[in-house]
């Protein structure tokens, strides 16, 4: 980045706020506003105090823009315990695109203070240098080959200049000007020659107004020969597998000799399948790859193996790290507050036929998620069975539905959440993308995008607020201490109330794997 030093010079600004007793901050006139700056430039302006009382503490801060308004930054402090009458100092910083004020303080031994604001606007934001692909590093590359690095530089203000210099033993080249075909969007594409001691290659970019930005490309070593095998994204692993579809996993191979083999497996359940032979690329020393496999709950890893004409081999085995698992989707799930023969009361996700009506709940006690209850003459409820243990209002409540049973399991049932809408329902597909989707939308903090709502320790287990489009979360896990581990999710899409009786038309969603039979041996009552 270029580097603004900003020199006092004649024509100094004395700063005083009411009286002369109060520290003198002096600067020079020329900084009480300051312009023409670049993102990254690295600002220096010298400050004078002078104090008859003695100065106690020189301080100073930056303010900046945000989302929300602005922000003051953490104060800098010189503190001096010898109290002298004149102090100088340079106050340092680095610009950012959202710096709006340097605030300067002086205190005397009096706790009297003087402050100075030093503003500025129209901060230049600078070019930015991408690397194909976001690939910035190489972990091998092979004495006497070529390789090309290439990107592109994206500015909002004109190129003046882009260049390239290689590292070699730790010693920079000069510099190689790169053409510019296009000064807002530059694309470039470097052919180096591979020698001994290569380390990396600088990027050296200018703009207009001299704002300076460089990257470099890494070297992680130069071999004579070997088999580098490397995931797009320069992945280490599998981050997410999909169950019952394909995935794919991509990358390049690297050689110093042709590759003369390559080929891949699947680890399940601890133990490796047959090898799946890949297609050698053409060149055959450095080649993209490809290939899809079918996921299952099992599937841990997948090996890659390659070997080149120079008897050299590789074999590398990138770890499965999240399984997502479809949910199973019910539409159209319609529960009724009326009793009798064929109303269904109940939900089950796990025990067909999901629906049960007062003929066949009781047989199936243990599976029953919720139920749709009169609570009161004016108040219908989705609550579990479990709810007839908060009092004697709920367990009156839920007596003529409850007939026959001796258990009764307990749900998680929230109230209405903002992130239960129609978009996030028909978005939520897996069930580590709904744990996801728990985890940042609803119990992350405001400020980061979440409700602030703790649904893993919350024992909640009703709603009587049915908006069609709008919806709850309910969830499975240990009922006391609460601990609330797994998690579905509910929109209405349709409530009516006719007469005494009322009938709600649900979707719901859940993880595949059974949670009520996980779950039920930590959150089972006995009833009545």
């Amino acid at each position: 980045m270029s580097l603004l030093l900003l020199l006092v010079a004649g024509g100094c600004k004395k700063v005083n706020d009411q009286s002369g007793a109060k520290p003198v901050i002096t600067i020079d006139e020329k900084y009480t506003k300051v312009e023409g700056l670049n993102s990254g430039d690295q600002l220096r302006i010298p400050v004078q105090v002078q104090s008859a009382a003695g100065i106690k503490r020189l301080a100073w801060y930056l303010i900046t823009k945000t989302t929300n308004g602005t922000s003051a930054g953490d104060p800098v402090t010189i503190d001096r315990t010898d109290a002298p009458t004149s102090l100088t100092d340079t106050i340092g910083f680095t610009v950012t695109d959202n710096f709006l004020a340097l605030v300067v303080i002086a205190f005397d031994v009096q706790h009297k203070n003087s402050e100075l604001h030093i503003t500025t606007d129209n901060i230049r934001s600078v070019q930015k240098i991408q690397f194909k692909d976001d690939i910035s590093h190489r972990p091998s590359v092979f004495e006497g080959k070529k390789m090309v690095v290439e990107g592109n530089v994206v500015s909002e203000f004109d190129l003046a200049a882009i260049s390239y210099q290689t590292i070699v033993n730790g010693t920079a080249s000069g510099e190689t000007s790169i053409a510019i075909a296009d000064k807002r969007n530059a694309p470039f594409a470097i052919d180096i020659n591979v020698t001994n001691g290569l380390s990396g290659i600088v990027i050296n970019t200018t703009n207009i107004y001299n704002a300076i930005v460089k990257d470099t490309f890494t070297i992680g070593q130069v071999q004579d020969d070997a088999v580098v095998i490397s995931l797009d994204n320069n992945m280490t692993g599998i981050e997410k597998m999909y169950t019952t579809v394909n995935n794919t996993v991509s990358g390049t191979v690297f050689s110093g000799t042709a590759v003369t083999g390559l080929s891949y497996a699947i680890k399940k359940s601890g133990a490796y399948g047959a090898e799946i032979t890949l297609l050698v690329g053409n060149p055959a020393d450095e080649f993209p790859f490809s290939f899809n496999f079918l996921g299952e709950n099992d599937i841990e890893a997948v090996r890659i193996t390659g070997a080149n004409a120079g008897g050299k081999n590789a074999v590398v085995e990138y770890n499965v790290a999240k399984v997502y698992k479809p949910l199973k989707v019910f539409k159209n799930i319609v529960l009724t507050t009326e009793i009798g023969s064929g109303k269904n009361n109940f939900f089950s996700a796990y025990q067909a036929p999901h629906v049960f009506s007062i003929d066949n709940a009781a047989p199936n006690d243990e599976m029953i998620d919720i139920g749709f209850f009169k609570y009161t003459s004016t108040s219908n409820n989705i609550m579990p069975p479990a709810v007839f243990a908060a009092g004697t209002a709920y367990a009156n409540a839920l007596a003529p539905y409850m007939t026959g049973f001796d258990k009764a399991p307990y749900t998680l049932v929230t109230a209405n959440r903002p992130s239960v809408n129609v978009t996030s329902f028909d978005t939520l597909l897996w069930d580590t993308q709904l744990m996801e989707h728990v985890a940042t939308k609803v119990a992350a903090p405001t400020a980061q995008g979440g409700e602030g709502y703790n649904i893993y320790a919350t024992n909640r287990r009703t709603n009587n607020v049915f908006n069609v489009g709008q919806g709850f979360y309910i969830g499975w896990g240990q009922w006391d201490p609460i601990n609330n581990q797994s998690f579905g999710i509910v929109i209405v899409r349709n409530y009516q109330v006719t007469g005494q009786y009322a009938t709600i038309t649900l979707d719901i969603k859940v993880p595949e794997e059974d949670q009520r039979v996980k779950y039920n041996p930590v959150s089972l009552f006995n009833y009545p």
